[in-house]
């Protein structure tokens, strides 16, 4: 599975291609996640009684030619449902997107025309960002299972390196997970640094 940087959600009309910034290539935030998977490893190894401070945390280098082979370790047990679900989500996306433009009586037959060819000309970038997307789902969950399985309580986390945003996201996994978890991510000022914490509630055992 090769993966590769391509840019934001392109938006496809007659006239041409623009990139819509508020969905950026979840590629962005694929390193990050790897980190925060790597780093629960290695504190739980350590003994941190649920609490993950990153705060001194110097980064962990993952060297790009490793990416894909980071991918496969992670989602190994989902890679063929992976495959299969980026070229059905694709056909998906380009069937909904071709639908729209048929249907639009207020184009012309060349509108349409030209219309129809931009959305043909950006289909290996739609696969890629589709591709994309899947596996940054797929290190979320998996990130999730690290976080349930070690019950982890606390990440504390400095602001930058795309964590405050794969937090965000990673609330809603969490709580879709078995069983589900609730989280809340929060901001403070402290010692003249801005940092981050990202706390989750675990289910109380009944005695």
């Amino acid at each position: 599975m090769e993966l590769q940087y391509v840019g934001p959600k392109p938006i496809v009309d007659r006239y041409g291609v623009s990139f819509d910034k508020n969905e950026p290539d979840r590629y962005v935030y694929l390193y990050a996640t790897m980190e925060l998977i790597y780093f629960i490893q290695e504190c739980h190894q350590e003994r941190c009684d649920g609490v993950v401070d990153l705060t001194g945390y110097e980064r962990k280098k993952i060297d790009d030619g490793k990416l894909n082979e980071y991918v496969v370790k992670f989602c190994s047990d989902k890679m063929e449902t992976l495959l299969e679900k980026n070229d059905e989500n694709l056909q998906e996306l380009i069937e909904n997107y071709r639908s729209d433009v048929k249907n639009n009586d207020s184009l012309e037959a060349d509108e349409k025309a030209a219309w129809l060819g931009n959305i043909d000309i950006m289909r290996d970038y739609y696969r890629q960002f589709v591709k994309n997307e899947l596996v940054y789902e797929c290190l979320l969950e998996k990130l999730a299972d690290e976080i349930a399985k070690r019950k982890i309580e606390e990440i504390r986390f400095p602001l930058g390196n795309n964590y405050g945003y794969v937090f965000s996201y990673l609330r809603q996994v969490l709580l879709e997970h078995k069983p589900p978890l609730d989280a809340t991510l929060q901001v403070e000022a402290k010692e003249g640094r801005t940092l981050g914490h990202f706390s989750v509630y675990h289910p109380k055992k009944l005695m």
